[in-house]
């Protein structure tokens, strides 16, 4: 018995051996095929590190100048008002005139025109029709009882109008607005006053670029899933080169590994190109170059997974090609990059956080930005997908007939 279990442990170890040499052929033919196809290695290697090259000088080539935002103020406030508190009951008060100081003085905001809607009942009607036609950008109302609240030490209330055609403006208006309020607050000795001080959390730090910074994280996920994605969805689809393999003694796993292995190597390359092209552009990195490197690893395999998935099961390149764009619409539709995914229906979220996209920019914006270990819900959630893909990827490859 003895005898029996070392020469099946020999040979064991001699089909794992002869299986490790015959991945390693397998591997060499793949790179073979890969460094005469010209396009292929462009768009593995070279394309990605320069779109991000390209993406960073456009961003830091913008200048960090302040744009002030284009305003209409209107005033229906009442300079007079009656104050039961006293005698006489007529009152006179203007912060009006004040406020239009503070938001001339404020280099964040451009005052375009002054209403006073007591003399120009068309006042609202002229800064709509302005609005409309993008000579300014927000409307700031005071009502009625704007001096007569702050006279009486109540809160002066500020009807806000801004143009949310353009949504993504909307918070740098709304920052502008504040920012004469507080000019306000201060030249007035208006109290209760705020004062921000310290530092915001999460900021980028003085000497980088808060547009690279901001931007990168969804262009990290989109370019490594997408050039993984694609370079794999013909790997395996029905053509002469695997028909010709099945000829040899090589096993269909050992085919689909070797193919695995070799576009891995590909994609921990251009990880590695990726990473350096974003710290040449002055990324700033909260977090472990390790963690951005596994972050970027776990989409790329999955899309390198989904990619081979698609190959297996298609029997030509066209049906390939647009089974790819297909998914690939869906996937990018259900990200989160156009609709937050809170915002959408239950079933929705649920495809979506099945989806590889969906998990992209949260991991890569908490590593960056916050410092997060990569190890979270989004790193399982993607190494769950690419087990699941890889797994039926097999059993379709070896299953599969093909005329030999």
């Amino acid at each position: 018995m003895r005898n029996k279990d070392k020469i099946n442990q020999k040979k064991g170890i001699s089909n794992i051996r002869r299986s490790l040499f015959r991945i390693i052929r397998q591997m060499k033919k793949e790179f073979l095929l890969l460094f005469t196809d010209k396009f292929n290695m462009l768009l593995a290697i070279v394309i990605p590190p320069l779109i991000i090259l390209l993406f960073g000088f456009m961003m830091n080539a913008i200048p960090d100048t302040i744009q002030p935002v284009e305003c209409v103020i209107i005033s229906y406030d009442s300079n007079v008002y009656i104050d039961e508190s006293m005698l006489n009951g007529s009152v006179s008060s203007d912060y009006t005139l004040p406020y239009v100081d503070a938001v001339n003085k404020s280099e964040y905001m451009n005052l375009v025109q002054f209403y006073n809607a007591t003399e120009d009942i068309y006042a609202m009607e002229t800064a709509r029709m302005m609005l409309l036609s993008s000579n300014i950008k927000v409307i700031l109302s005071l009502p009625v009882a704007f001096s007569e609240f702050i006279t009486l030490g109540l809160p002066g209330l500020i009807d806000c109008v801004p143009d949310a055609s353009d949504i993504k403006n909307i918070q740098d208006i709304l920052n502008a607005v504040y920012d004469s309020v507080k000019i306000f607050v201060n030249d007035n000795n208006l109290t209760p006053q705020f004062e921000l001080t310290g530092f915001e959390e999460f900021s980028i730090p003085e000497g980088y670029s808060f547009r690279f910074n901001y931007n990168i994280t969804l262009t990290l996920s989109f370019i490594v899933f997408g050039v993984s994605m694609v370079l794999t969805i013909l790997v395996v689809v029905q053509e002469k080169p695997v028909a010709r393999l099945l000829l040899t003694p090589a096993k269909r796993s050992e085919i689909l590994i070797s193919k695995y292995l070799t576009y891995t190597l590909i994609l921990i390359l251009q990880i590695i190109l990726l990473i350096i092209s974003t710290l040449i552009c002055r990324l700033y990195l909260a977090g472990s170059v390790f963690d951005l490197f596994i972050a970027l690893f776990s989409i790329g395999f999955t899309g390198l997974s989904m990619g081979i998935f698609i190959s297996t099961q298609s029997k030509t390149k066209t049906e390939a090609n647009q089974l790819f764009f297909a998914m690939f619409i869906v996937i990018l539709l259900l990200s989160g990059i156009f609709i937050p995914i809170d915002a959408m229906p239950i079933y929705l979220q649920v495809i979506a956080y099945i989806l590889p996209l969906s998990h992209g920019d949260p991991m890569i914006r908490g590593i960056i930005t916050k410092g997060k270990s990569v190890f979270g819900f989004d790193f399982f959630a993607l190494l769950i997908l690419s087990i699941v893909l890889v797994t039926i990827s097999f059993i379709i490859f070896k299953r599969r007939k093909y005329e030999v």
